[in-house]
């Protein structure tokens, strides 16, 4: 489970990365194509009007880079989340499965989804003890 976990936290973060230097990479592109095109004449214009392009465009990067490292760990949160309550229930079907401990608390703490599928299960495990309950009584 933990490969499974990992795979889908560095494949998000990867695409994220991805498509936005990409989108980076196109506008910067364009941009640059279209400074050059214009019949501005003398090279010194032509210098400045680079120059400051470039330092438009290293304040966008450094803003890029900035919203890429809050998005990282607004993930990182996410999947910390979705994880423990993962691993919690991962951890209850065990207790019951392998040491029949039919006691044990199931508690989900971040999402309902999670939640909806842990009251599945108490419902199944209540259905099992019954059952045990009446083969044993026979």
């Amino acid at each position: 489970m933990k490969k499974l976990k990992d795979d889908i936290f560095f494949k998000t973060i990867m695409i994220f990365i991805g498509v936005f230097f990409l989108l980076f990479v196109i506008s910067y592109a364009l941009s640059k194509h279209f400074i050059l095109s214009l019949p501005l004449g003398n090279p010194q214009v032509i210098e400045q009007t680079l120059d400051a392009f470039n330092l438009v465009w290293l304040k966008i990067s450094l803003v890029f880079f900035t919203l890429l490292t809050a998005t990282y760990f607004i993930l990182k949160n996410l999947r910390n989340r979705v994880y423990e309550d993962l691993d919690s229930i991962s951890e209850y079907i065990y207790e019951i499965s392998e040491n029949k401990n039919y006691e044990k608390a199931l508690k989900i703490k971040h999402y309902l989804e999670f939640l909806q599928i842990a009251v599945g299960i108490k419902n199944i495990i209540k259905r099992l003890v019954q059952k045990d309950k009446k083969s044993s009584k026979k």
